[in-house]
């Protein structure tokens, strides 16, 4: 068996390791490797949160998702085709990633926002505050009307970032019943009926104003004899008085 050369190390690190024993070397070799994968890691992640931005800007922006190739994804990310299905398999996959990475930064804000609230009825004005703060923002109102296609929706449906998506879906629908059973405790909130039921109809309503704002009211509502105010902050105020109002004890 031909003998091991010894291990070339830094003068400055060789008394360190002599003290250390036979495995010092190998400990060495051990700390270079660690830092070699996280560095090839880190670049793994940028190249991927690369990837997802020019996704972002052109599902949002510039064309739309079902108008987008994996092809053209590639090319825009300075990326081969090979390297663009290492990360992400289809444009579905991208997209659930996208809506899942949105949902997660936003849910670790409106966790914030309550955190520090006394009362419930504070951490339900918080809650609806920190939803008007998002609908000022155009970004948001445009990022929630991706429009893709019915037959896109299995495909979404099945990826990981999805089911992800769907928990996080979930988590916020239970963070607001948590508000609601608080109010109900501590008398600052007056519920009719179930606090899982009265947060599930409060998301469906949020959700629907960052959907339609924006659009043309009379397509959308035609009974209307005028166009309602499409500016979704002015739609959202609304919506906060009322709701504070039903609420409050």
């Amino acid at each position: 068996m031909p003998r091991q050369r010894p291990l070339s190390l830094p003068s400055n690190l060789s008394n360190l390791i002599k003290k250390k024993g036979p495995s010092g070397p190998f400990f060495y070799g051990r700390i270079i490797l660690v830092e070699t994968e996280s560095r090839m890691e880190r670049k793994k992640r940028e190249l991927k949160q690369h990837i997802l931005e020019v996704c972002e800007r052109l599902f949002v922006f510039e064309k739309s998702f079902e108008n987008v190739t994996m092809r053209e994804i590639a090319r825009r990310a300075e990326v081969s085709v090979g390297t663009l299905y290492v990360y992400y398999k289809t444009k579905e996959d991208i997209l659930a990633t996208i809506l899942s990475e949105f949902l997660t930064r936003h849910m670790q804000m409106m966790r914030s926002a309550v955190q520090d609230k006394d009362t419930g009825i504070d951490k339900l004005t918080a809650i609806l505050d920190y939803f008007g703060e998002m609908t000022a923002d155009p970004y948001v109102t445009v990022f929630t009307r991706i429009q893709f296609s019915n037959n896109a929706v299995p495909k979404i449906v099945k990826t990981e970032s999805f089911i992800k998506t769907r928990i996080l879906l979930g988590d916020l629908v239970d963070l607001i019943e948590d508000i609601l059973i608080a109010g109900q405790n501590d008398k600052t909130l007056l519920l009719s009926d179930s606090p899982k039921v009265a947060a599930s109809v409060l998301m469906r309503l949020i959700i629907s104003i960052f959907q339609t704002s924006g659009l043309d009211q009379m397509s959308v509502m035609p009974l209307i004899r005028e166009p309602l105010d499409s500016d979704p902050v002015a739609a959202f105020l609304v919506l906060k008085k009322y709701l504070i109002r039903s609420f409050k004890s």
